[in-house]
């Protein structure tokens, strides 16, 4: 059995995030808002982000607030700032860079979503 990810140091089948990837449309309607993450000592992680982002604008059908986070600062960087930052322009999305472990910047980026969510239900 292949492993995709761990959650609390334990290790996760495939088949949990290969039903979620078909679900995952159930999850994205009627959302006001998205986070994109990925892990900034993990290129391949960035990568997966635009099929994201598309798979929510194609669900959603409306322009929703979106945040791209670069997490795990705290780790030996392999991505560069600016290659992230320029795919968050092109997705039309905030960036910001974070720590889950350090907690760095965790709450900012929940407030500015926050944030962005409100003031686009007020302008609906």
């Amino acid at each position: 059995m292949g492993y995709w990810g761990t959650i609390e140091n334990r290790q996760v089948p495939d088949s949990v995030f290969s039903q979620f990837y078909k679900l995952r449309t159930v999850y994205f309607k009627g959302s006001n808002g998205a986070i994109g993450v990925y892990a900034v000592d993990s290129p391949q992680t960035l990568l997966k982000i635009p099929g994201w982002v598309s798979s929510i604008k194609k669900t959603v059908k409306k322009n929703i607030p979106m945040i791209l986070i670069g997490n795990k600062i705290d780790l030996d960087r392999e991505v560069d700032r600016a290659e992230a930052e320029d795919l968050a322009k092109r997705l039309n999305c905030e960036y910001l860079e974070t720590s889950a472990k350090t907690g760095e910047n965790v709450e900012l980026a929940f407030e500015k979503i926050a944030r962005a969510c409100l003031e686009n239900i007020k302008e609906e």
